[in-house]
This record gives structure tokens, sequence and C-alpha cells, in this order.
């Protein structure tokens, strides 16, 4: 399907003018332009932006967490105190019950310290014997059971006076409310014998979590605080329903999710020290990060760039295109046969040196056409004056004569082999008015001829032939090989006065068909193969053939001449594939 939407788009825009076809262009390259130039720019845009994205979000999610365990341990000083309170210490030291002077002191002296700390919702001081005080703004729910748990207690002895953060205290603690309470938990020991008296928790709303990035979210980037166990805490926002949302081991990770245009950051932070994780969900917002002076400035481009390049276009109508048409309707005029020059005011530019050319073309052409005319006129001469020599009376006469005297003295069958040989050779001579036949035609041309002379002198020569089988279907000029044998025959081997042998051979070397036509007759020395080509009275045919070929092929290197006087003379033609 999109060869064939290519094949006929190449045919449809082949066919346009070259104006149609430069107007078309300019169009695609703008287009092309505009939309590179708007693709490069976003995703550079991009890129910045994502780089900037990820790394204002790491620098946001650390100084959130400070922020985080600034608020912690401002509430781990405020613990410092309740601790070391005296009126708190008392009642800890005390054997009275939980309605006692020293608990009131305890409780009195819990709301003094913790007044000034708007996150704090609840504070719980349980002694080892069980019995504990508390203050609250709200009402809490204790579970007694989990306080007593080993599991429970475990971690905050371990930490010998560290603090515990836990959501709802582990479940110990739930507000009537439904909102998470962030349970600040240490063990308080003796000041004498740093031996364990009680357990304090100090529940905070999870407003501390929120305060955390207070004055840092917008609806392009919201935050999410996780417990240690990867479940959301709610802190007023509806979680989005994304499964990126994974447990991650890093300290610090973040992930690109969304589609195309809608893309998000997705940021995730382990706060040192502390059972919680930050994750932060940021859009993508491209607008937003390109300056105004830079939307200018784009424009300016733009507008500039589309300036020049129809600037351009008009320019290569008026001086390319527009020419270009005119000199082509000028040229037309040479389709009805005549091959005049054209006359019309031109630039002197390269178009103007284009109609130049063009008519120094047209006055080479003429004296080519002229040339021709005269070298086909030379060449249909030449093929004439061979058929001329083989028509002539004289050989029909002399083969005539010899086939009576085989009527007279010779089977019936010989005559009959004698006429057919006739017969057969005229018919592939005349080849039908064919300028050029195949080389398997021309050889039984020869045949035919050499077995017609021995008739005549069958005792004074034998012929053979080496053919290369490969090349006997090459078509060749018509009567190249007779006229040389003929020579081989009169003026070789007849005047030696012993038998001799005419042998014909074909051969295809690289880019060259090669015919010889060689004979063991009188030879020639240096001089007469110098004179050769100047004397046609000694080689009857040979010029004459020669420059046929010549003519033919457009060459002079066509034929190679080597004899030695009283050995041999060996023609070879040289036939350029």
């Amino acid at each position: 399907m999109g060869k064939h939407l290519f094949r006929d788009f190449k045919r449809w825009f082949s066919s346009q003018m070259l104006k149609q076809k430069v107007r078309y262009l300019f169009l695609a390259i703008i287009t092309m332009y505009l939309v590179l130039f708007v693709l490069i720019n976003f995703f550079y845009l991009k890129e910045n932006m994502m780089n900037y994205t990820l790394n204002n979000n790491q620098k946001t999610m650390i100084s959130i967490g400070n922020n985080l365990k600034s608020e912690l341990n401002t509430i781990n000083s405020m613990s410092q105190l309740l601790m070391t309170n005296r009126d708190i210490i008392a009642y800890l030291k005390s054997e009275n019950s939980p309605r006692s002077l020293a608990s009131h002191r305890a409780t009195t002296a819990m709301y003094d310290i913790t007044n000034s700390f708007d996150h704090i919702t609840s504070v719980y001081l349980f002694r080892l014997d069980r019995e504990y005080v508390h203050i609250a703004k709200g009402i809490t729910w204790v579970y007694r059971n989990h306080l007593e748990s080993e599991e429970w207690t475990r971690e905050i002895y371990e930490k010998n006076g560290g603090y515990v953060i836990r959501i709802d205290g582990g479940g110990a603690f739930r507000s009537k409310s439904g909102e998470p309470l962030v349970s600040f938990i240490r063990l308080v020991n003796d000041l004498d014998t740093q031996k364990p008296m009680a357990i304090l928790v100090i529940n905070l709303s999870v407003s501390l979590l929120k305060d955390s990035y207070k004055n840092m979210e917008s609806p392009d980037k919201l935050f999410y605080y996780f417990d240690e166990n990867f479940q959301h805490i709610n802190t007023g926002h509806e979680l989005p329903n994304i499964e990126q949302f994974k447990p991650v081991d890093a300290p610090y990770h973040q992930v690109t999710v969304g589609a195309f245009g809608k893309e998000q950051v997705l940021s995730f932070y382990r706060i040192p020290d502390t059972p919680f994780i930050l994750a932060g969900i940021e859009r993508m917002s491209y607008i937003r990060f390109i300056p105004s002076e830079s939307i200018w400035i784009i424009i300016s481009l733009v507008a500039l760039t589309l300036f020049s390049l129809i600037l351009i276009g008009i320019f290569i109508t008026v001086y390319i295109t527009n020419p270009i048409e005119r000199l082509v309707q000028s040229m037309d005029k040479s389709k009805t046969g005549w091959l005049k020059r054209v006359s019309l005011p031109l630039p002197d530019d390269e178009i103007g040196h284009l109609k130049n050319s063009y008519n120094n073309m047209l006055v080479e052409i003429n004296k080519l056409i002229n040339e021709l005319l005269e070298k086909e006129k030379k060449t249909q001469q030449a093929e004439l004056n061979a058929l001329q020599e083989q028509i002539k009376p004289h050989f029909l006469y002399n083969t005539l004569d010899t086939i009576a005297y085989l009527a007279l003295q010779e089977s019936s069958e010989k005559v009959y082999d004698a006429i057919e040989t006739l017969g057969n050779f005229y018919r592939r001579f005349l080849s039908r008015g064919s300028s050029e036949i195949p080389l398997r035609e021309e050889i039984h041309i020869v045949k035919d001829y050499l077995k017609l002379q021995k008739l005549r002198y069958d005792d004074i020569f034998d012929d053979e032939y080496l053919l290369d089988e490969d090349v006997m279907s090459i078509k060749v000029p018509k009567l190249i090989l007779q006229p040389l044998v003929e020579n081989s025959l009169y003026h070789g081997v007849r005047p030696k006065g012993e038998r001799c042998v005419i042998r014909i051979t074909t051969k295809k070397k690289e880019n060259w068909l090669y015919i010889s036509v060689y004979d063991n007759g009188i030879g020639m020395n240096q001089e007469k193969l110098n004179t050769i080509m100047l004397d046609n009275n000694r080689s009857f045919g040979f010029k004459g053939t020669i420059e046929r070929i010549q003519y033919y092929y457009g060459r002079e290197d066509v034929y190679e001449v080597v004899s030695e006087e009283g050995l041999y003379t060996e023609v070879t033609l040289k036939i350029p594939l």
C-alpha cells in the first residue's frame, strides 16, 4: 500500500511544472522547518524542565523532611522538659492513686509545658505499675492491651531513652475524629538511677505532617505521607489511583509516569530517623517554564524564517524558473524538426550560459548529422561495392561453368549439392537486406563460398574452423569475412602453387570479439604491410571492408595484420562488444 502511494505521489510530482515543484518544495521545507523547530525547542525545553523538576523536587523533599525533623526535635525538647519537671518526677516516684495531689500537680505541669504547642492532641504518662495521668484536647481512645504487650514495649526499651514515632501509637490510640495520630513515644528514666520509671506518649495531630510542606503545594504539586509499611497516612488529600505508588528501598527515588503531555514526576523520600515516607506528585507544565521574552523571540525567529524562505522563493521564481520556462518554450520549437538557434534575451548567468551551450550544441548536432549522413552514405556504398563484387557475372559464370562440368563428369548428387550450396550462398549473402547478422550466419557464408571455390581449386587449399560456440550468436556487420577469405585465396594461396590452409578462428577476450583469417600462402613483407591500406588493387575488398567496420563502430582500432613473406598472413578483426 505504501509503495503504491509513494509511486503515485512520485508520478504526480514528476508531472508538475518546475514552478509548481519549487512552490511545493518550499511549502514542504517551511512545514518541516516549523515542525522541526517546534520539536527541537519542545524537547530541549522538556529536557531542561525535566532536569529542573527532578533537581528541584529532590531539594523540596529534603526541605520538607528537615521541617518535619525540626518539629520532632522541638517535641523532643519539650518531652525532656516533661521528664525533668519536679512535679512529674514526684508523681512518678509516689505511690498514690491517679486522683491524688501528686497526680493533679503532674497533670497541671503537663498542661503548662505543652500549652504553647499547637499540634499536641494528648499526652499520656504511663507508670510501670499501670497507673497513668494524661491531658487531651479531644477524645482519644486508649487500648491498654496494646500498651501492655511485650511487642509494643520492646522497641521503646531498646531505644533506652530515645524516642519512637508510630502512627496511632502502633494501634494503642485512636482519635474520635478518625484522623491519624502521630505518636511520640519514649522511655522515662530515673535521673539518679537511670532505671525506667514510665513511658511518655505525646500524640500529635496529622497537621504536624501537613505543616511540614505548608506553602510548598500548588495545583500542579501535591505531597503525601506513608508509613514505613507504605500505608498511606490520610492528611486531607485523596490519594490518586496510580499504580506507580510502590514501595522503594532507596532513600530517594524518582520516576516519570503518564503519557505525552500528561507526564507526572513521582518522588519518594524516606525521611531519616522517622518511619515516614514522603511522596510527591508534580504535573509537568511546559508553559510556566517558558518566559514571555522567549516566546516573543521564538515568534520573531519563525516570522523571520518564513519571510526569508518566501523571499528566496520569489528570487528563484523570477531569476530561475521563469527564464527556464521561457527557454523551454523556445526550445520546444525544435520539435517540429528545425534545429534553429534560440534567440532569447537572458541574463549573463548560468541560464544564459545554458542558452549559449544549447545553441552551440545545435551547431555541433548539425555537424554530426551531416557527418553521420556522409558516413552512412560511405557505409552503404561500401556494402554495395562488396555486394557488387560478388554478383559480378564472372563469379556466377565461373561457378555455373564448374557445375556444368560436374553435370557431365560427376554424379547428379554432386551437381545437386553444388547448386544447393550456390543457392544457400546467395540467400545468406543477401540476408533479406539486413545490415548485421549473427556471426554464425557470417561463418556459413564463408563456408559456402569456400565450398563453391573448392569445385574449381580443390587441389590447392583446405579450410579449417576453430570456433567458440559462446560467440556465434553475436551480431556483426554483414560481409566482413568473405572479402578477407577471398583475398587469402587469390592473393595468398593461389600464387604459392602448393596446397595451403585457410583457417577461420573466433574467440572472446574481455570486451572484444576476435575473428581471424589465416592462410599459409606467400605472405607479405613489411613494405607491403605498410601500404596495404593505400593500394586497394593489391588487397581486393580489404580496404572497403575495414573502412565499413570502422564506420560501423566509430573507431579505428578494429583490425590487425600480421604477415611474414613466404610463410603466412593473418588478418584479425577486433569487434568491440
